[in-house]
């Protein structure tokens, strides 16, 4: 049997390091493979049963009607595809509309059809029912979604879809075919837009009710406790145009769905290289990688903060604004060590134990090895983002005073992610694609076997046929689990899953806190407003109450603007790629041990 890739090292790329790299290596007593390779008889334990060795029956795809396997094909890939083309019109709605008025204003686009070429009058007609459908469309768009009316507000959309369908109604005339059908729709946009328009309004106490626009009805800009000493100080040393992201630097870029889809089709990052060890689990017999990254010149200091990331969903060291990340640290001197999530990128599982985003146990046992590490006053800070963001933040909720990290700062994750199961848009515009990318690269590339083993072919049928991660969520989580439900589920999840305080604007703070009070070291919690993947709501409706809790450690950046992991600048956001985002995150880190010497000399 061929050794599995997790089994091999390249011992030459080790002794090319410096020797204060080593030395900090050595200290942290890690294997360079995974644990189960050390152990004479792992090759004979690499699956609970191999999927190849299952029994037929768990496979019951062979049973199913033809009907049932397009349905199934159908769950699989229409989902994503609609969600992708309903984004993209989402995305030019802003050009599309003002361009179709334009040109139904203008003489260019005007022509009076006769008898004498009856094709050529059908191909106009029909060229002009799609440039009306697309402006009325994109005009709605404009009109009603909640990223539109919170960058530009009702009146430019309201506009835009009055001269649209002012031109498109005298535009009638002059066409023979398509009447009844441009008839329709602009009945339908204006029927629409008027009952999104009724609908809309402020989101409820009750978070299952409908948000509507659901526009943030808190301010952008720093939170912190100013009875803390320590986050009162780190907030002045924070440089604030290094955390301040509005009209003067931000990309031109219209909404939440353009910064945080645009970034990721035009930025490119170098490759980073790293260097793998292994930290076992305290809890069950797996281990996660963690890959470090040493500075530039080789050289490990023992003076700088370490950064210590998590990635997001069905990520790894490798994600693009992660490799950014690494790169600009390492320039500056600083090591960079990614934590994999367990059974994530190209790393194992040999049990039933496979990632999910309420375990902080891996997280705890990484930091705590790699604090073996650190020199006396050395600082480990705690990067995570998205879903990495959500599982730092209860990780250092649950551990309090306990925590193995300094400091943290979490980007674009979510505090209580109950909120988000209402999310409807996000499961509606985003989800389908994560969902797409998480059934072929983690459940039905790696672990489909261990998934048919616990769920019930009716289960694992749901399973693949989920549109959005909190369907993946109710069977892949919760049943394969055991967790009550997809609630408890995001309760556990979340750093403010066991409290209600905060959930509402009129809330009074008086209760139980939960474990958010907790919070022992500086910790941020970094999120723009118009993000479409995680509402607002995530992270509370009250932000200058909320940072008070417990000592007063919490810190929360929001921005108007910036999307999810995105945050671009300029009119060519490939020029400066992730730079503001990931220069946030410094500014704190650096705030943070600047201000912590303060105090220790003070002392």
């Amino acid at each position: 049997m061929e050794i599995p890739s997790y089994c091999k090292t390249n011992s030459e790329d080790w002794e090319a390091l410096h020797d204060t790299a080593k030395a900090f290596i050595e200290a942290l007593q890690l294997p360079k493979v995974h644990p189960h390779c050390l152990d004479e008889n792992f090759l004979d334990d690499v699956l609970p049963i191999p999927d190849g060795e299952m029994d037929p029956s768990f496979f019951y795809e062979n049973e199913m009607s033809i009907f049932s396997r397009i349905v199934t094909i159908l769950y699989v890939i229409a989902p994503a595809l609609l969600a992708m083309l309903e984004l993209w019109l989402r995305l030019f709605a802003c050009i599309i509309a003002p361009l179709v008025g334009t040109y139904l204003a203008s003489d260019l686009g005007y022509k009076k059809n006769t008898q004498e070429n009856t094709k050529t009058n059908y191909n106009y007609d029909r060229n002009q029912a799609i440039i009306m459908g697309l402006g009325l469309a994109s005009s709605v768009v404009l009109f009603t979604d909640t990223m539109y009316v919170q960058s530009f507000g009702r009146i430019y959309g309201l506009l835009c879809l009055g001269v649209i369908t002012l031109l498109s109604t005298q535009r009638l005339s002059a066409l023979q075919k398509f009447q009844k059908l441009i008839k329709l729709m602009i009945v339908s946009s204006l029927a629409l837009s008027s009952f999104l328009y009724a609908t809309s309004g402020r989101q409820g106490t009750d978070h299952y009710s409908n948000p509507g626009i659901d526009i943030a009805t808190v301010d952008d800009g720093l939170y912190f406790s100013q009875s803390n000493a320590l986050m009162s100080r780190i907030a002045e040393i924070w440089p604030e145009d290094s955390r301040t992201y509005n009209k003067d630097n931000a990309s031109p870029l219209p909404t939440g769905d353009a910064m945080t889809g645009i970034p990721f089709l035009v930025n490119k990052v170098p490759e980073q290289k790293y260097h793998r060890l292994w930290v076992k689990s305290e809890v069950d017999n797996e281990a996660v990688a963690i890959d470090i990254a040493f500075p530039t010149n080789r050289e490990h200091s023992s003076t700088k903060p370490i950064y210590f990331i998590l990635h997001g969903l069905n990520g790894g060291s490798h994600e693009e604004y992660v490799r950014e990340l690494v790169i600009r640290r390492t320039k500056e001197g600083h090591t960079c060590i990614v934590m994999i999530a367990r059974g994530l990128s190209d790393t194992p599982v040999f049990g039933f134990n496979v990632f999910h985003g309420a375990r902080v146990s891996d997280v705890d046992a990484s930091a705590k090895a790699i604090r073996k590490g650190l020199a006396p006053n050395q600082m480990l800070a705690g990067v995570g983002y998205s879903m990495g963001a959500i599982i730092l933040s209860n990780y250092i909720a649950r551990s309090g005073s306990k925590c193995q990290l300094d400091s943290g700062i979490a980007v674009s994750g979510g505090l209580d992610m109950r909120e988000n199961l209402n999310f409807q848009r996000s499961m509606r515009l985003w989800q389908p694609m994560l969902a797409q990318s998480l059934k072929e690269d983690f459940i039905m590339k790696k672990f489909d076997g261990r998934f048919r083993l616990r769920l019930t072919k009716e289960e694992h049928l749901s399973l693949m046929r989920a549109s959005s991660v909190s369907e993946i969520d109710v069977h892949a989580i919760v049943t394969y689990n055991g967790f009550d439900s997809l609630m408890h589920y995001y309760t556990e999840m979340s750093a403010m899953g066991d409290t209600n305080l905060f959930r509402s604007e009129t809330t009074d703070t008086i209760g139980e806190v939960g474990r958010i009070g907790n919070v022992s070291i500086p910790f941020c919690v970094f999120h723009a407003l118009d993000d479409p993947l995680t509402t607002w709501r995530v992270n509370s409706r009250q932000p200058e109450k909320l940072v008070e809790t417990g000592d007063g450690f919490l810190m929360m950046l929001l921005t108007r603007e910036g999307g999810h992991v995105g945050w671009p600048l300029g009119f060519n956001p490939r020029n400066e790629g992730w730079r503001f985002m990931n220069d946030a995150v410094a500014g704190f880190v650096t705030s943070v041990d600047k201000a912590r010497g303060e105090f220790k000399t003070n002392e």
